[in-house]
């Protein structure tokens, strides 16, 4: 009696939920990860109070590098950090500061970072860095890709006080005091990348040109000599479509990496078998990357481990972003084979007496490849 069946079926299905067990695990991950903030803005408008005390005492306040003092507000650009969107925990820095000046004395306030995470803004106050302020019972809300948070007071640390007061050369009663409330504090910050949620799918339309250089090798491509391994499906040929199960991407496509399940299984008809397996599109290096075993081993390697097989090419291709609705959408970008992957194919799938127009060459295209993306 033959079993030859069974296996097969047993190790779609284990696939299947190894790809159900790879979803499950990454959402909680997806949701505790930090975003890469490369824009934004922090906001500190003076409290009425501390801005008096400051009139009084004859304590003006300037702009460093690309900050702007307004009236009662200092206004900062972001210039890096890491924030998860969903609850703003991470830390910003910014960029310039402010400088308090008192005739001839003066104390620059500059690399101020805000640290929600520690509930604190941190700066170096004149020579060094130190903890400038406390914060606590902020509120925040998405904004986009990105988002926003403000606490209604930030409170000046005793370290800060101090440094700041003899800096200024202030004696006795006209100190700072500990605790002063300085201001209130709003950022809105930027990403660079957003965290992809496992949802949706990435779809390959087969070039009929590769195809047809695959059929005259002796794959039987219309006939299960290209098929899918779940959680990939094939509706039709030469459409494939591959789970996405997360990754980053920037909102214009320009870097990142987007993560898939699933793959695709090319063989031969009493010849080599080769399975591409958990496709990723690397937008920072313009590369498609897949996980490949090839068999029978010998003669053939077995697992090869993840290489790079394909250049992205975007020219010609419609990108867009929807901040609204948290989406990235790609349509008809080009997965063009690089030479390494030619001549693997080449050497794995060639017949005894190949036809030379069989023979993949640098450039050829796997397709073309659209998606989706959902950003937590």
């Amino acid at each position: 009696m033959s079993h030859s069946r069974t296996p097969r079926r047993v190790r779609a299905v284990v696939l299947a939920l190894a790809g159900l067990v790879a979803l499950l695990a990454f959402a909680p991950s997806a949701l505790a990860a930090r975003d890469p903030i490369d824009g934004g803005i922090t906001d500190f408008h003076l409290k009425r109070g501390f801005e008096r005390k400051l009139d009084n005492l004859g304590v003006e306040i300037t702009g460093l590098g690309a900050t702007e003092v307004t009236g009662r507000k200092i206004g900062e650009k972001i210039k890096e950090g890491k924030l998860n969107p969903t609850d703003v925990q991470g830390w910003l820095n910014n960029r310039g500061g402010f400088k308090l000046s008192l005739g001839k004395r003066g104390v620059p306030i500059r690399k101020v970072t805000v640290n929600t995470v520690k509930k604190a803004i941190f700066a170096k106050v004149g020579k060094g860095r130190l903890k400038l302020a406390t914060i606590s019972g902020y509120t925040n809300a998405r904004q986009g890709f990105g988002a926003n948070f403000k606490a209604p007071k930030a409170f000046l640390t005793e370290n800060a006080v101090r440094r700041i007061s003899n800096r200024l050369g202030l004696k006795r009663a006209k100190r700072l005091n500990p605790g002063r409330v300085m201001s209130n504090v709003y950022c809105a910050a930027e990403p660079e990348t957003v965290t992809l949620l496992p949802t949706g799918a990435a779809t390959l339309v087969g070039d009929l040109g590769t195809l047809g250089k695959f059929a005259k090798k002796g794959v039987k491509v219309t006939e299960g000599g290209i098929s899918t391994i779940p959680p990939a499906v094939s509706p039709k040929t030469p459409v494939f479509q591959f789970p996405i199960s997360g990754g980053t991407i920037a909102p214009d496509a320009t870097a990142g990496t987007v993560e898939t399940v699933g793959g695709m299984q090319i063989a031969k008809e009493g010849g080599a078998t080769m399975k591409l397996i958990g496709i990723q599109a690397d937008f920072t290096a313009k590369t498609a990357t897949v996980e490949i075993e090839i068999t029978p081993a010998p003669p053939f390697p077995g697992a090869v481990g993840r290489s790079s097989i394909a250049d992205l090419v975007l020219t010609g291709a419609t990108i867009a972003a929807d901040p609204n609705n948290r989406t990235i959408t790609v349509q008809n970008a080009d997965a063009q084979m690089q030479a390494v992957a030619a001549a693997t194919l080449n050497d794995v799938f060639n017949q005894p007496e190949p036809e030379p127009a069989s023979n993949f060459v640098l450039g050829d295209s796997f397709g073309k490849f659209s998606f989706t993306a959902q950003a937590r």
